[in-house]
């Protein structure tokens, strides 16, 4: 396809030079446009009723049999010949180039097109190189002409190809869907759109002008017929190894380095650059130098970047407004910069250097403008479309029903507690002998002590805490200290935090109580829990963050900190992770349950853990959602998460996270009758137990 489109435009640009005088070009580049406009409109149309898969590969076919055709008049009639040839490669050449993005952009999920998508365009770039010496060795050994029929066998290689790939089910992921929108409706519903529109449109305006400037100096100084059809060929296989250089070496870093935006940004800064400089010396070697570097750009960091904005947009969306977009904006803006040099011709040959290059200087600068507000608009887009896939994904995604009711589920903003009894007339000294009775080792007699606590006192509360770790009262007391714990929020950081003294037993389950305290102190108080010896301490504390935060936006709970504590556990081996086991069994009614509920029968907490701990940081829904979607079948889908998570999280976490999430090592299979990992997992907790000190793990 590349190869077709290299030597095709060496074909169309001699073959109109050599037939017409250069000041047609921009009458020439406007009626192309205006014809590019209607067959956009109907290619959209039929994109969205019959899908690119079917309509792509027709196309393809229609081009190689139209080449052909014009072959069979060029002897009769060459400059009717060369109309033809430049309508034909200038518009249908960029729909089917569209529409084989297309379906690019349906066969691959957001982050596996980043993968993939260089590699693809970097294949491209080595057929244009090799289209563009095919071309140049034929128009010099057999004639310009014969150009006409290797462009008809590469269009219909590539309708093969594309039929074949069909037929074997490869590139076909999205289902084919008669759904249409209009164009109208798709902006209006997607603004993130519009800006896609206007950068196109900016950058095509500011190349066809520059087209303009490179084309008349090139037919000045080659003349007409082979020699200028063999320049041409000669100087877009140069630009396809600039473009491959910068597809290998600048892309890749560019994306990772700057985002997508920066990547788009390339190009309107290179143009804005490129004027300023040939302002000094408007001469043609100049000129192509400029068109050169310009197109290089374009292909390289800019189409890299540019590709990758359609991969979250809904397919119908896609197919609507990937064509409109691509090739409609792009010609539109074709029409825009001819129209402008047309403008200065008639004002004369002296105001077309200095007009032309002050108009792509305005366009460069609209261009960057647009491309600076693109990596908001892009994760905005992905975040919503995890958003919008939460029903499908409970649906068809996940298997198991825990997780399917999980989004059905709304979990309650408050805990229901206990009303205190109210009692009367106390003894001054009832605080002492409530005291005897929790301290004296008799679990009922702790349990009826508990039961005549009204309002709580420092020194009874500083007992209860202490009574956390006995299993058998420990959730009657924390019922008890749940009824007002905002005044104790103190006392319970301070026995949360001392790691020296305070049992494991106690610091396990003062998080949860510490999540109903509504204040800052509260908040302090799991932050630094984070940080804790013990792995089931720190669990519950990004849990209690995570339902705090969610209930008390106006909390501060800084984000540095919590991205901290998710370096520190992605540090933690494997092995290790993997063995994570909670003691304490899971609450039904707490409001993080679409965690729990998720994980329930499989052992990796960490990756639980650390998604609670984004929760308190990020929007909680998006969160939720790709959580999900990491444990579902849909790689698409899974690929959708990853590319949000790509987006929101610092680099060192992410780096980290897509160790821990993207490679699973093998699990071996038990001995029958036994179960070895079970065992030593028993083994492990019962000796953790006995420590009072561990290296975090």
């Amino acid at each position: 396809m590349l190869a077709h489109q290299v030597a095709g435009k060496a074909v169309r640009d001699s073959f109109f030079l050599s037939n017409h005088p250069a000041t047609d070009l921009p009458k020439m580049v406007m009626l192309s446009a205006a014809l590019t406009v209607v067959l956009v409109l109907l290619f959209a149309r039929a994109m969205g009723r019959f899908g690119p898969h079917r309509l792509v590969p027709a196309g393809f076919l229609l081009s190689s049999a139209l080449h052909v055709a014009e072959y069979g008049i060029m002897q009769a009639n060459p400059a009717l010949c060369s109309v033809l040839i430049y309508l034909h490669i200038f518009t249908l050449g960029a729909i089917l180039l569209s529409g084989f993005w297309s379906i690019m952009a349906e066969s691959f999920d957001p982050r596996s097109a980043k993968q993939v998508f260089g590699r693809i365009a970097g294949a491209g770039t080595l057929g244009g190189i090799a289209g563009g010496l095919m071309a140049e060795r034929m128009a010099a050994v057999l004639s310009a002409g014969s150009v006409l029929l290797l462009l008809a066998t590469l269009h219909l290689a590539c309708s093969g190809v594309l039929a074949s790939l069909r037929s074997t089910g490869v590139g076909s992921r999205q289902t084919e869907s008669s759904e249409t929108i209009s164009p109208v409706e798709l902006f209006r519903g997607a603004p993130y759109l519009g800006f896609m529109a206007v950068l196109v449109l900016a950058g095509a305006s500011s190349a066809a002008i520059l087209d303009y400037l490179f084309k008349a100096g090139a037919g000045a100084a080659f003349g007409k017929g082979a020699p200028l059809l063999r320049f041409f060929a000669i100087f877009y296989t140069s630009i396809q190894v600039l473009t491959f250089l910068g597809q290998t070496f600048l892309a890749p870093r560019s994306l990772e380095r700057f985002g997508i935006g920066g990547a788009i940004r390339a190009l309107p800064f290179g143009v804005g650059a490129g004027v300023l400089g040939t302002m000094l010396a408007p001469i043609f070697p100049v000129f192509a130098v400029f068109r050169a570097v310009e197109s290089g750009l374009r292909g390289s960091l800019y189409r890299a970047g540019y590709e990758l904005l359609y991969t979250p947009i809904p397919a119908a969306e896609k197919r609507a407004a990937k064509t409109l977009i691509d090739v409609g904006c792009d010609r539109a803006g074709d029409a825009v910069g001819s129209g402008i040099v047309q403008i200065m011709l008639w004002f004369g040959a002296a105001f077309i250097p200095s007009g032309l290059l002050g108009a792509m200087l305005a366009l460069a600068a609209a261009g960057l403008w647009t491309a600076s507000r693109l990596d908001a608009a892009y994760s905005e887009l992905v975040q919503q479309r995890l958003i919008d896939r939460a029903v499908e994904l409970d649906l068809d995604d996940i298997r198991d029903s825990t997780t399917r009711s999980a989004v059905l589920r709304t979990p309650a903003d408050s805990r229901t507690v206990r009303a205190p009894d109210s009692r009367v007339a106390r003894l001054p000294d009832a605080s002492l002998d409530t005291l005897k009775e929790l301290r004296s080792e008799d679990a009922a007699r702790v349990l009826a002590a508990l039961k005549d606590i009204g309002r709580l006192k420092s020194v009874i509360a500083a007992q209860l805490v202490s009574l956390l770790a006995w299993d058998e009262v420990g959730d009657a007391v924390r019922q008890v200290l749940l009824q007002d714990p905002r005044p104790i929020a103190g006392l319970l950081t301070d026995h949360l935090v001392n790691q020296d003294e305070v049992l494991f037993g106690i610091r396990r389950r003062i998080p949860r109580i510490l999540a109903q305290c509504d204040s800052q102190i509260a908040v302090q108080g799991l932050l630094a829990g984070l940080s804790d010896i013990r792995f089931e301490v720190r669990f519950q504390c990004a849990r209690a963050l995570d339902s705090l935060v969610q209930r008390r936006p106006d909390l501060d709970a800084p984000a540095s900190a919590i991205f901290a504590a998710v370096e520190r556990e992605l540090q933690v081996a494997r092995p290790i992770r993997d063995s994570r086991r909670l003691l304490d069994p899971r609450d039904g009614s707490d409001p993080n349950t679409f965690l729990d509920e998720i994980l329930r029968e499989r052992a990796d907490q960490t990756l639980e853990h650390i998604f609670s701990l984004f929760a308190a940081v990020l929007p909680r829904g998006p969160v939720k959602i790709a959580f999900r979607a990491l444990h579902a079948d849909d790689m698409a889908l899974r690929g959708l998460a990853l590319e949000y998570l790509d987006s929101v999280l610092p680099a060192q976490v992410r780096d980290g996270l897509w160790g821990m999430i993207e490679t699973k090592p093998p699990v071996p299979a038990p001995e029958a009758g036994r179960d070895p990992l079970s065992e030593l997992l028993a083994a492990h907790e019962s000796l953790l137990l006995q420590l009072n000190r561990t290296p975090l793990r």
